[in-house]
């Protein structure tokens, strides 16, 4: 799940999510295609030149905004008027122009913000003069013009950065001066318009980067110099200005792109010449700043688009010519200078909305 940053750090924008990779991105450079693209836990979110949005995949709790419960494997419009998208695990957000933030599919944690607990399958607005926005797997985040974050949703694991472990159904204002915002499986980042990452929530693995991993409830400042981050289940990246990624947290599947499968608890460096990340579940991608794809991590789904469903450790080069990325659960979507929308991974329940439900280990055009 991706969302767009109102300073401008680097360069680009892709889509969660996540899920399980929601990352923090500055403003597109002109030059790029305006289709937006965010990926949920099985479902798939575009954002099209003229406003629409477009959606295809699993539907269990109504995430994808069209009035019913059922699954799909083609791609239905159900909003308008929008201008950034972002996937939580089983609900979606969107902005529309004005700032008015929208919410459809579950919402038993909350996370749609909306004063109760019931999922809905329609949009529904949620709150105003927002500018960023990001989902997690059971919450949601949500940047204000004026710099200030809003959280609502599961809390368990002080994800919301409140000081407490309670979930709230309500948007509350929790930091200050934030330039951009990204959500995880349970842990939450917020980059400050000083370039200072700051982040909250689940830490078994390590994935604040603080050396520790201890959950934390508070809002903690974590690593310098950072123009994007991204978080996925368990794992965080963050991109500094000077185009160089660093990886923290967990690496069972070599997400981190280390060349092993150990955990870090502390910021390491894993490549350069990036200048956009996405996180999913378990695998990482990056875009280097001549329009190649890189990933790394889980590929049992072929997420990764090598061509096989092999598990890596190290950065590979996958695709050439993208302007955008993003990362779902066990699928990956990318946009191409052309405007077109691929995807790789899991397919099961038609989050590739090409009108089947087959995996591919191999990048497929499916916009």
């Amino acid at each position: 799940m991706k969302i767009q940053m109102k300073i401008r750090f680097l360069g680009i924008l892709a889509g969660m999510v996540a899920l399980t990779g929601c990352d923090i991105v500055p403003a597109q450079t002109p030059a790029d295609s305006k289709i937006l693209i965010a990926a949920g836990g099985n479902h798939s979110i575009v954002l099209l030149e003229n406003g629409g949005l477009i959606a295809s995949g699993y539907n269990d709790s109504g995430q994808l905004g069209k009035g019913d419960y059922d699954d799909t494997n083609n791609w239905i419009q159900t909003l308008s008027d929008v201008v950034q998208i972002a996937g939580g695990y089983n609900h979606s957000l969107a902005l529309k122009n004005g700032g008015t933030l929208w919410a459809a599919g579950r919402n038993f944690q909350g996370q749609l913000g909306k004063s109760d607990n019931m999922d809905t399958n329609y949009w529904v607005q949620t709150l105003s003069g927002v500018s960023q926005i990001a989902g997690g797997y059971y919450h949601s985040l949500a940047l204000k013009t004026d710099g200030s974050l809003w959280v609502s949703g599961y809390n368990f694991y002080g994800q919301l950065g409140k000081g407490d472990y309670i979930d709230t159904n309500n948007w509350i204002s929790v930091l200050s001066g934030v330039g951009g915002i990204a959500a995880g499986y349970a842990h939450s980042l917020a980059l400050k318009t000083d370039s200072v990452l700051w982040a909250t929530g689940y830490n078994y693995y390590g994935q604040l980067g603080n050396s520790q991993k201890v959950n934390v409830s508070n809002w903690i400042a974590v690593l310098s110099n950072v123009g994007k981050a991204a978080a996925g289940y368990a794992h965080s990246l963050a991109l500094k200005t000077d185009g160089t990624l660093w990886a923290a947290g967990n690496n069972i599947y070599g997400q981190l792109g280390t060349g092993d499968i150990a955990d870090v608890s502390n910021w390491v460096f894993v490549l350069s010449d990036v200048k956009e990340i996405a996180a999913g579940r378990y695998h990482s991608l990056a875009l280097k700043i001549d329009g190649s794809l890189w990933a790394t991590g889980e590929n049992g789904y072929g997420q990764l688009g090598t061509g096989d469903t092999t598990d890596l450790s190290n950065w590979v080069n996958v695709l050439s010519g993208v302007v955008r990325i993003a990362g779902g659960e066990f699928h990956s979507l990318a946009v191409k200078s052309d405007g077109s929308v691929w995807a790789a991974g899991f397919n099961f329940y038609g989050q590739f909305g090409k009108g089947n439900n087959s995996d591919s280990s191999v990048w497929i055009r499916v916009w």
